[in-house]
């Protein structure tokens, strides 16, 4: 497992210098800097573009800029955005409000996916079972903007049932609605896999030995199958863990919610290249390091699984 985990690492410091690369390579690799950093359409003055090119160091080649970028990364030192703002300041401020709603938000894909695909699983072919298929496959079939932009225009805004947007005076409930449209299609996804991985693990042939044996329903359901069944459901959460984080940006900007996905939509319409490239670096680390625990998972879940 040791080795296993230190292979891993390797792979996840390659990926991240592939990626970073990639992005900051988008951002300013290509045509002038100077605007890239300003924005399109920007007038500087001698003073401003001297700062920049000394902040940034343009006056260096390309691959010198960018080791500087990653030297800034691992030293902990963001840089500041445009603004003049310390970037790490805005994440600090940020970071808060994008874990408590993906934290909701997967907490809404466990417990209603995970325990809505078990009971359909067991009760397949019944009435809940051709329900919640008829009801996930329609919110796979919409985009999570148009359910987010729904709810907040017609149950939140016209009817009044909640507050259509953040606001800082309800705490954490007004996180709730914003919350679920994050996981929606997440979760109606893992009910779906649930539900299948279930089912045909009902019609195992370990589960007809231990009906032999006389083992009970619970002890069945509880101990062998929802063990063997969480498997590829365990992979689906962990990599769902860095889709929410990077999704977030949709429904923040919807229920203006002042996360790191509002920051990026910002960063992203303000042509704010530190400040985007910085806050897609951080989310990059967040999914590997969310696909390497879900490997680790696997052998905890099922003994037969070792790496080596």
């Amino acid at each position: 497992m040791l080795r296993y985990i230190v292979r891993r690492l390797l792979q996840m410091v390659l990926a991240f210098f592939c990626t970073t690369f990639i992005v900051y390579s988008m951002m300013f690799a290509t045509g002038d800097p100077l605007t890239s950093l300003a924005g399109e359409g920007k007038e500087l003055n001698d003073a401003v573009k001297a700062k920049l090119t000394r902040d940034f160091h343009l006056d260096e080649p390309f691959l010198v800029r960018y080791w500087y970028y990653i030297k800034g990364l691992l030293t902990f030192d963001l840089g500041d955005s445009l603004s003049q703002r310390p970037i790490a300041e805005i994440l600090g401020e940020a970071w808060g409000y994008t874990i408590q709603l993906a934290s909701i938000a997967f907490v809404f894909v466990v417990i209603l996916g995970v325990v809505g695909g078990v009971i359909a699983g067991m009760r397949r072919g019944g009435v809940f079972d051709n329900v919640t298929l008829f009801l996930t496959l329609v919110v796979i079939g919409i985009p999570s903007f148009v359910i987010g932009l729904m709810l907040s225009t017609f149950p939140g805004g016209k009817w009044g049932w909640f507050t259509p947007g953040y606001n800082a005076d309800e705490g954490i409930a007004t996180l709730i609605v914003p919350g679920f449209v994050l996981g929606a299609l997440a979760l109606a996804t893992a009910v779906r896999l649930t539900r299948t991985s279930v089912a045909e693990n009902l019609r195992s042939d370990y589960v007809r030995t231990a009906k032999a044996k006389g083992l009970k329903k619970t002890r069945i359901i509880g101990v062998h199958v929802l063990r063997n069944s969480l498997i590829p459901v365990v992979t689906f959460l962990g990599i769902e863990i860095g889709n929410l984080m990077g999704g977030a940006i949709v429904t923040e900007r919807i229920f203006n919610i002042p996360g790191v996905g509002f920051q990026l939509f910002k960063g992203i319409q303000l042509s704010d290249g530190p400040i985007v490239v910085t806050i897609v670096s951080v989310l990059v680390v967040v999914y590997l390091l969310a696909n390497l625990l879900v490997d680790i998972l696997y052998a905890v879940l099922d003994p037969r699984i070792r790496y080596s």
